[in-house]
Protein backbone atom coordinates (compact mmCIF):
# COMPACT_ATOMS: atom_id res chain seq x y z
CA UNK A 1 0.00 0.00 0.00
CA UNK A 2 1.30 3.14 -0.96
CA UNK A 3 2.47 6.35 1.18
CA UNK A 4 -0.39 8.51 0.02
CA UNK A 5 -3.36 5.78 0.35
CA UNK A 6 -2.23 5.19 3.62
CA UNK A 7 -2.35 8.92 4.51
CA UNK A 8 -5.30 8.77 2.73
CA UNK A 9 -7.22 6.26 5.31
CA UNK A 10 -5.74 7.75 8.24
CA UNK A 11 -7.61 11.25 7.24
CA UNK A 12 -10.70 9.43 6.35
CA UNK A 13 -10.57 7.52 9.41
CA UNK A 14 -10.60 10.65 11.68
CA UNK A 15 -12.58 12.90 9.48
CA UNK A 16 -15.86 11.19 9.18
CA UNK A 17 -17.13 9.81 12.44
CA UNK A 18 -16.30 13.53 13.93
CA UNK A 19 -18.71 14.75 10.71
CA UNK A 20 -21.22 12.14 11.98
CA UNK A 21 -21.05 13.46 15.50
CA UNK A 22 -20.95 17.21 14.46
CA UNK A 23 -23.94 16.55 12.04
CA UNK A 24 -26.07 14.50 14.59
CA UNK A 25 -25.38 16.54 17.98
CA UNK A 26 -27.99 18.80 19.37
CA UNK A 27 -28.22 22.34 19.80
CA UNK A 28 -26.18 24.43 22.11
CA UNK A 29 -29.53 25.10 23.95
CA UNK A 30 -30.73 21.51 24.27
CA UNK A 31 -29.31 21.09 27.51
CA UNK A 32 -26.48 18.29 26.43
CA UNK A 33 -23.41 18.33 27.43
CA UNK A 34 -20.74 16.81 24.99
CA UNK A 35 -17.63 14.31 26.51
CA UNK A 36 -15.30 12.59 25.13
CA UNK A 37 -17.08 9.38 24.28
CA UNK A 38 -20.80 10.08 24.37
CA UNK A 39 -23.24 13.09 24.55
CA UNK A 40 -25.72 13.28 27.67
CA UNK A 41 -28.68 15.93 27.60
CA UNK A 42 -30.90 16.14 30.84
CA UNK A 43 -34.62 16.88 30.27
CA UNK A 44 -36.40 19.44 32.45
CA UNK A 45 -36.39 18.68 36.48
CA UNK A 46 -39.71 17.09 37.12
CA UNK A 47 -42.01 18.09 40.80
CA UNK A 48 -40.23 15.63 42.79
CA UNK A 49 -36.23 16.72 41.42
CA UNK A 50 -36.03 13.83 39.79
CA UNK A 51 -35.04 13.99 35.04
CA UNK A 52 -34.42 11.70 32.69
CA UNK A 53 -31.19 11.34 30.89
CA UNK A 54 -30.28 10.41 28.05
CA UNK A 55 -27.00 9.28 26.45
CA UNK A 56 -25.51 8.59 22.75
CA UNK A 57 -22.05 7.03 22.27
CA UNK A 58 -20.08 8.69 19.30
CA UNK A 59 -19.33 5.05 16.65
CA UNK A 60 -15.61 4.07 17.56
CA UNK A 61 -13.52 2.46 15.03
CA UNK A 62 -11.41 -1.21 15.78
CA UNK A 63 -8.08 -1.75 14.64
CA UNK A 64 -6.21 -5.17 13.02
CA UNK A 65 -2.85 -6.65 13.86
CA UNK A 66 -1.07 -4.08 11.69
CA UNK A 67 -3.10 -0.53 13.05
CA UNK A 68 -5.76 -0.47 9.90
CA UNK A 69 -9.27 -0.13 10.65
CA UNK A 70 -10.59 -3.36 10.65
CA UNK A 71 -14.25 -2.40 11.70
CA UNK A 72 -16.86 0.05 13.46
CA UNK A 73 -18.70 -0.08 16.98
CA UNK A 74 -21.54 1.49 16.34
CA UNK A 75 -22.98 4.62 17.91
CA UNK A 76 -25.56 3.29 21.41
CA UNK A 77 -27.89 5.09 23.87
CA UNK A 78 -30.46 4.85 26.05
CA UNK A 79 -32.68 6.98 28.50
CA UNK A 80 -33.13 6.48 32.18
CA UNK A 81 -34.14 8.63 35.54
CA UNK A 82 -31.91 10.15 37.83
CA UNK A 83 -32.28 10.64 41.27
CA UNK A 84 -30.40 12.80 42.90
CA UNK A 85 -30.63 11.62 46.77
CA UNK A 86 -29.47 8.07 45.02
CA UNK A 87 -25.60 7.63 45.55
CA UNK A 88 -24.20 8.38 43.48
CA UNK A 89 -26.95 9.85 41.20
CA UNK A 90 -25.86 8.74 37.95
CA UNK A 91 -23.22 6.40 37.04
CA UNK A 92 -19.37 7.14 37.62
CA UNK A 93 -17.80 8.94 34.88
CA UNK A 94 -21.19 10.75 33.80
CA UNK A 95 -21.84 14.47 35.07
CA UNK A 96 -22.91 13.83 38.53
CA UNK A 97 -25.48 17.37 38.23
CA UNK A 98 -28.43 18.46 36.10
CA UNK A 99 -27.51 19.92 32.41
CA UNK A 100 -29.75 22.92 32.21
CA UNK A 101 -30.58 24.22 28.85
Amino acid sequence: MSKFRRICLAVSAAVIPASIGIGFAAPASAGCEAGPFAQYCDGPIKADGTWDRCFTSAPQATFGQYGQVSGWVPSTGRCYPVDPNEFPPTPLGQPQYHIYP
